[in-house]
């Protein structure tokens, strides 16, 4: 049994169309020109034309995000009406951290793309498969309580890669930090997790619960587009933010 979709895809297709795309501009490079005619006998100096110094590109970060649920999971959803669907939820917050982090420099991958429930573990294995230097999954949360409410983000302690379990730490707080700071939402703090997609991933990898869908009053600023795009922009500012911080521990 299919639930209403119509108040979801509206919503879906503000956030996708408030996305900004701003075109990179090709830099113009010009060369001296060459003299035609040189004399093999002239003691001159020939003039050697200059070819600009074109700097290597660096290969570009890795980072995988990944929108929960999908397909006949719909996650948890608002109360009342409309219901607003975990899902669609977490595909629009994934659009718009994948703009801002394209915007900063790094290559996005999605785990999925539309409204397919992709397994647990091929998710996992994607990040591992495409060297991802970073996993982040993006979820909604629930809660008998109707009151309860705020962000917290999970990452997996792990005794047999203590490094790994730092690292995602780290790398949740930086996330936790930004997105309170953009947004004004309550801080649940940094927990562990026993996730599927956090235990099984190779690469620093957390996973964030962006606020509680059944609480009327969270609800209400999770709808706006304006919050979400905060809220995005946290997560891609924490995921830049950690990313400097272990470039610097990486050059001492």
């Amino acid at each position: 049994m299919k639930s209403p979709l119509s108040a979801f895809t509206q919503l879906l297709f503000i956030f996708i169309i408030n996305i900004l795309h701003h075109p990179i501009e090709a830099a113009s490079s010009k060369t001296l020109p060459i003299k035609s005619k040189i004399s093999l006998n002239s003691t001159k100096e020939i003039p050697i034309a200059k070819v600009p110094f074109k700097k290597p590109q660096e290969e570009k970060i890795t980072i995988v995000i990944d929108a929960g649920h999908g397909g006949d999971d719909f996650g948890t959803h608002s109360l009342g009406s409309p219901k607003y669907q975990e899902k669609y939820l977490n595909m629009s917050t994934a659009l718009l951290v994948k703009s801002f982090l394209q915007k900063f420099g790094y290559k996005v991958l999605l785990t999925r793309t539309d409204d397919t429930f992709i397994p647990l573990d091929k998710r996992a294995l994607f990040a591992n498969d495409k060297n991802s230097r970073l996993f982040v999954s993006i979820h909604y949360n629930s809660a008998p309580n109707k009151d309860a409410e705020g962000i917290e983000i999970f990452f997996y302690r792990n005794q047999e890669c203590q490094q790994r379990s730092v690292q995602s730490k780290q790398l949740a707080q930086y996330i936790l930090d930004k997105i309170i700071q953009n947004t004004n939402a309550k801080s649940r703090g940094v927990k562990h997790g026993n996730y599927a997609v956090l235990r099984e991933t190779k690469m620093p990898a957390v996973l964030i619960e962006g606020g509680f869908l059944t609480s009327t009053k969270e609800m209400e600023k999770i709808k706006d587009p304006t919050y979400l795009k905060s809220l995005a922009l946290g997560i891609a500012q924490g995921v830049q933010n950690y990313l400097a911080k272990e470039k610097i521990l990486a050059e001492r």
